[in-house]
């Protein structure tokens, strides 16, 4: 009867690692903190290599794999790859390097015209490097055949968010927001699919400068993450541990440090 209950304990006791190239992956991160319960979760920000977007397919394989390793070193028994441009361009490959290990990746959510067929108008945007990538184009391809959804890669606002969230809402960062909002302005949105992970940590101002309803992809991925444990229950985590490739030091981070990252997202978005 003991050893059973400590094989039950142990197998609620399931480590997951979540890496992005900066600080957006958060947004995946808070919604599976909120969705998955008993886990310990390791975030690693490659800020040393941000950001992906600007990177070449095979910079972005090599550097997914070397994260990759480093969390599996800590335990990790599922891989979270928090970053539309790493999905695009590493995950097949990480996939076939570690077989026996779970890994779950971000897409921009294109399949909400299935889930909402009101939509009036919809436009996804992404970086450059996702925006480019055969990964993208063929989902939205295979999801969107007519072309329903306009396309608009998206250069510097990733680097706009970790702006803001480092220094906060300047005048000088709002002018760039407004800036590289600009060209979505006059398409007459109803909805706008958030193809970055930084994205959302920002969409409550997205949504004031457009007037638009923003679609996140992170409830999406806490489900899939929350499918692929064995049964996990218990209390929501509290805490993660963070590492910051800059420094490659390990600390502990707070449910409430991360909610004051959050302070420019949508408190409703669309899923």
């Amino acid at each position: 009867m003991i050893s059973q209950q400590k094989t039950l304990m142990e197998k609620f006791k399931q480590k997951i690692g979540i890496f992005d190239s900066g600080i957006g992956g958060f947004s995946i991160l808070h919604e599976i903190m909120g969705k998955v319960p008993s886990v310990e979760i390791d975030y690693i920000s490659d800020d040393a290599f941000a950001p992906y977007g600007e990177k070449s397919d095979s910079e972005i394989i090599e550097r997914s794999s070397f994260i990759t390793e480093m969390l599996l070193n800590r335990g990790c028994s599922l891989i979270v790859v928090a970053c539309n441009s790493a999905t695009a361009a590493a995950i097949a490959g990480l996939r076939e390097e570690h077989e026996s290990i779970p890994f779950v990746g971000v897409e921009p959510y294109i399949n909400v015209l299935n889930h909402h067929p009101g939509i009036r108008k919809a436009a996804v945007i992404t970086t450059e490097l996702t925006g480019n990538s055969v990964k993208f184009n063929e989902l939205k391809k295979k999801i969107d055949p007519a072309s329903r959804i306009q396309h608009i890669s998206m250069p510097g606002l990733a680097a706009i968010v970790e702006d803001i969230l480092d220094s906060g809402l300047k005048e000088e960062y709002r002018i760039h927001l407004t800036r590289e909002l600009e060209p979505l302005k006059d398409l007459n949105l109803s909805h706008l699919i958030l193809g970055c992970t930084h994205y959302p940590l920002i969409a409550g101002l997205i949504q004031d400068e457009l007037n638009v309803v923003t679609v996140s992809p992170g409830p999406h991925v806490a489900n899939r993450v929350f499918d692929l444990l064995s049964s996990p229950q218990g209390n929501y985590c509290s805490n993660f541990s963070f590492m910051c490739t800059t420094t490659m030091r390990w600390e502990l981070r707070t449910r409430e440090y991360l909610n004051s990252l959050l302070k420019y997202s949508s408190a409703e978005q669309d899923s």
